[in-house]
C-alpha cells in the first residue's frame, strides 16, 4: 500500500471516519435506549405510586398490573442476566432486555416481575439523521474517488510517455484542474514529439549525407599507389563510417527507439568486439585477463559499444596510455593509471559533460552512452580510485 498516494490517504481517512461514525452511532443507540427507558420508567412510577398508596397484597398487585396489559414473569434471573439497561425507583426497577421492557416490583414480603406488553413509541429522528449522514459520507467518498480517477489515467499515460511511447492521448473534456493539467501535458507531448521528429530527421539527414563523401573517399583511396598510405586512409574512412553507425545506434538508444536483441554472449567475444570497434593500429596497449569464462544475457552490439567507450576513455586519460581488462565472476573491470575523477560518477552520466582541456578530450558523451546502455540491460557501473588506478567495474551479476 502506498501511503503517499492521495487516493490511499482518502481511503484511510474515510475508514477512520466510518469507524468513528460507528462508535458515535453505538453511543447514540445506547443513549437513545436509556432515554426511552426513562420515559417508560415515568409510567412505571405512576403504577408503583398507586401500589404503595393502596398497600396492595401480592395477589392484588398481580391482578392490577395485569389489567394494565402486563404479563407476569415467573423466572427473574435469566431476564436480569441479559438486561442491557436498568433504571431504579422507589420500590421498583425499569428493565430493558432483548428489546422488551420489564417492571420489577420490590415489596417487603414479595418480589414480582412483569413483562410490558404495551407499545411504546420511540423517537426515530436520531436514527434518520445518522442514516442521512452516513449516506452523505458514502456519496462524498465515491464522488471524490470518481473525481480523482482521471489522475490514474494521466499517470498511466505519463508512464507510457516515459517509456518512449509518444502516441498517447490524455486530453480531457472536463473543466476541473486535473483536466487542465492533462490538457497542458497533452500539448507539451505534441511539442516534444515534433521536436524529437525534427531532431531525428536532422540527425539522419546529416548521417546520410556524410555517408556519401565517406564512400567516395573510400573508393578514391583505392587509387593510391603507396600501400602504407592507402591502408592508413582506408582505415580512417572505415573508422568514420563505423562511428556514424555508432551515432545512429546511440540516437536510437537515447530516444528509446531501439529494441535490444538479448541473448547469451561470451565475455571474451564482447571484449574482442569492443577492441575491434576501437580500430587501433596496435592492441599492445590493451592487456586482457580472463579470470572467468562466463556468458551474460545482452545485446552484444550495445554491450560491446559500452565496453569500447570505457576502453577509449581509459586509453585517452591514462598516464601511460595503457589499459587492463579483467573479466571477473560478476564484473568486467577496466583499469588504467591516472588521476581520480574530480566529481562523483553520476555527474559524468550527463551528456556533453567534459572537464578535460587536453588534446584528447572529446564531447563528454562516453559515460553518458555507457550509462544508457547499462540501464537498458539493468546492469550497473561502479568506480573507485585505488593505488593510483582508475577502476571502472561493469557489474553484470549481483
Amino acid at each position: 500500500m502506498k501511503f503517499n498516494s492521495i487516493i490511499t490517504n482518502i481511503k484511510i481517512g474515510f475508514s477512520i471516519t466510518v469507524v468513528l461514525f460507528i462508535v458515535v452511532f453505538i453511543a447514540f443507540v445506547k443513549y437513545s435506549n436509556h432515554e426511552d427507558l426513562k420515559q417508560v420508567s415515568h409510567s412505571y412510577a405512576t403504577i408503583q405510586t398507586h401500589l404503595f398508596t393502596n398497600r396492595l397484597e401480592s395477589d392484588e398487585v398481580i391482578e392490577y398490573v395485569q389489567s394494565l396489559n402486563f404479563e407476569l414473569v415467573a423466572e427473574h434471573p435469566p431476564i436480569l442476566d441479559k438486561a442491557t439497561n436498568k433504571i431504579g425507583g422507589k420500590g421498583f426497577e425499569s428493565i430493558e432486555s432483548d428489546g422488551n421492557y420489564y417492571l420489577l416490583i420490590h415489596a417487603p414480603h414479595f418480589r414480582l416481575m412483569f413483562k410490558d406488553l404495551n407499545v411504546h413509541e420511540k423517537n426515530y429522528y436520531g436514527y434518520i439523521f445518522f442514516g442521512i449522514l452516513f449516506a452523505s459520507f458514502i456519496f462524498i467518498y465515491f464522488w471524490i474517488i470518481r473525481a480523482l480517477q482521471p489522475l490514474k489515467t494521466l499517470k498511466n499515460e505519463i508512464q507510457r510517455f516515459a517509456n518512449g511511447d509518444l502516441d498517447i492521448n490524455c486530453k480531457s473534456e472536463n473543466k476541473d484542474e486535473i483536466a487542465e493539467i492533462a490538457n497542458e501535458f497533452e500539448g507539451a507531448v505534441k511539442k516534444i514529439k515534433l521536436l524529437l521528429e525534427s531532431r531525428q530527421l536532422f540527425l539522419r539527414t546529416i548521417m546520410h549525407e556524410l555517408k556519401t563523401p565517406i564512400a567516395k573517399g573510400r573508393i578514391v583511396s583505392e587509387l593510391i599507389d603507396d600501400e602504407k598510405q592507402k591502408k592508413r586512409i582506408i582505415t580512417i574512412f572505415e573508422k568514420l563510417n563505423y562511428q556514424i553507425d555508432d551515432f545512429a545506434k546511440i540516437e536510437q538508444i537515447v530516444s528509446n527507439n531501439y529494441t535490444p536483441h538479448i541473448y547469451p554472449c561470451k565475455i571474451n567475444k564482447i571484449i574482442e568486439k569492443s577492441c575491434e570497434m576501437l580500430m587501433l593500429d596496435s592492441k599492445e596497449n590493451i592487456l586482457i585477463q580472463l579470470n572467468a569464462d562466463r556468458s551474460i544475457n545482452a545485446d552484444i552490439e550495445l554491450i560491446a559499444l559500452a565496453v569500447k567507450n570505457l576502453l577509449d576513455n581509459g586509453l585517452k586519460y591514462s598516464s601511460d596510455a595503457k589499459v587492463r581488462i579483467i573479466a571477473q565472476e560478476n564484473s568486467l573491470d577496466i583499469i588504467s593509471h591516472g588521476a581520480p575523477l574530480q566529481k562523483p560518477l553520476e555527474e559524468y552520466y550527463k551528456p556533453f559533460h567534459n572537464e578535460s582541456q587536453g588534446k584528447n578530450h572529446g564531447m563528454g558523451l562516453g559515460l553518458y552512452i555507457v550509462h544508457a546502455i547499462l540501464k537498458m540491460h539493468k546492469m550497473e557501473l561502479e568506480y573507485k580510485h585505488q593505488d593510483d588506478q582508475n577502476i571502472f567495474s561493469l557489474i553484470y551479476f549481483h
